[in-house]
């Protein structure tokens, strides 16, 4: 009787061959080819994802697959595999603007960009491979109609986007290090900001934690005074909010007086390396109160015992960047690496549009 040519499988008669389990072990025990190259990562393929996020030096709770899946509605990963290992991988999003299809930024996610795997050896060694990856995620991200991402700060090399006919802008955010002396930083505080915390406490304003509807709320308060429509739904925030609490990387926190009026209100996320002020707002008729204050330094505080560094998530907008530099906070360039048509550019400059 014929047997089967592979000697693993040299038990089994080729007649016996006819069914779906002895097909299936077959093709487990048959060796497959090692993935490699670029591809989408399969839902099963996600773990091994997060497991890179988690120890690259790109490290961010927004490229973690739960919050792709909440912000984005899906997980989309381009992964880049060498001999079957993952070894770096970037965030894509999708929507349509001007009837195009874009590869965009989700909305309240700060960074993605490419993620890579820790690099050893000697520095010229590290930043020849660290090009090597980007290149070849460049090369593909090139064949975009349009991409705008940002990337993390710890991915100052651009040059592979730059030889592909991508271009870069500087943006920064600011961020508070060194957190387990929360006596130095309140001695970092601006006076003003030391006295607007005084005032609010003497105003008998306390911080607890709060429903993700009353942040929501404080926000929309905002948006009305600078008479802006709000650009994400409640739905959607909620969303943000129960997956960040389903692991154990979020808290919404307000200020409230003794009579139970909201002064101001915030969303607060944060991973091992980095806590991010999200989301907030307060009420108009309360801003002299100093409340929005009190409850940004509890949010400080409250990082020391969470994360390492506190990051204001922003801004490049002149009054909230003074804001946030009066909390004695260092400035932190990131890239903004985009690729669009010189007419989508026009059409941007023209409405005063960002795609960001």
């Amino acid at each position: 009787m014929t047997k089967v040519a592979n000697p693993i499988l040299s038990d089994i008669d080729l007649p016996q061959v006819q069914t779906i389990d002895t097909r299936r072990r077959i093709a487990q025990l048959t060796p497959q080819p090692r993935k490699s190259g670029l591809s989408f990562l399969a839902a099963e393929e996600l773990p091994r994802w997060d497991a890179l996020v988690e120890t690259s030096p790109q490290c961010s709770l927004f490229c973690k697959s739960w919050w792709l899946k909440a912000a984005c509605g899906e997980a989309q990963v381009l992964g880049y595999f060498e001999s079957g290992q993952l070894v770096a991988g970037i965030p894509l999003h999708y929507s349509r603007h001007m009837g195009l299809r874009i590869c965009c930024m989700p909305k309240h996610t700060q960074t993605l960009g490419v993620v890579i795997a820790p690099i050893e050896g000697k520095q010229v060694t590290v930043q020849s491979r660290e090009t090597e990856i980007l290149d070849i995620f460049a090369a593909r991200l090139a064949q975009e109609t349009v991409f705008v991402q940002a990337f993390h700060p710890a991915c100052q090399n651009w040059l592979p986007f730059y030889w592909r006919g991508f271009t870069q802008t500087t943006h920064y955010t600011y961020v508070l290090d060194n957190l387990e002396s929360t006596g130095r930083l309140w001695d970092g505080l601006a006076q003003v900001r030391r006295t607007n915390i005084r005032k609010a406490q003497k105003w008998n304003v306390r911080v607890k934690e709060c429903s993700p509807e009353t942040v929501y709320n404080a926000s929309m308060q905002t948006f009305d005074r600078q008479k802006r429509n709000c650009p994400y739904s409640l739905d959607y925030f909620c969303r943000l909010y129960d997956a960040a609490r389903a692991n154990d990387a979020g808290i919404c926190m307000a200020a409230e007086d003794g009579q139970g009026r909201v002064h101001a209100a915030s969303f607060f996320v944060w991973d091992r390396n980095r806590g991010y002020y999200l989301v907030g707002g307060h009420h108009p008729d309360l801003a002299t109160s100093g409340g929005h204050v009190l409850l940004m330094w509890n949010l400080i505080e409250f990082a020391s015992t969470h994360t390492e560094v506190f990051d204001f998530e922003g801004s490049m907008h002149r009054p909230i960047e003074a804001s946030f530099r009066s909390f004695g906070s260092k400035r932190v360039p990131y890239n903004l690496i985009a690729k669009f048509p010189r007419w989508l550019r026009i059409a941007l400059s023209a409405t005063r549009t960002t795609l960001l």
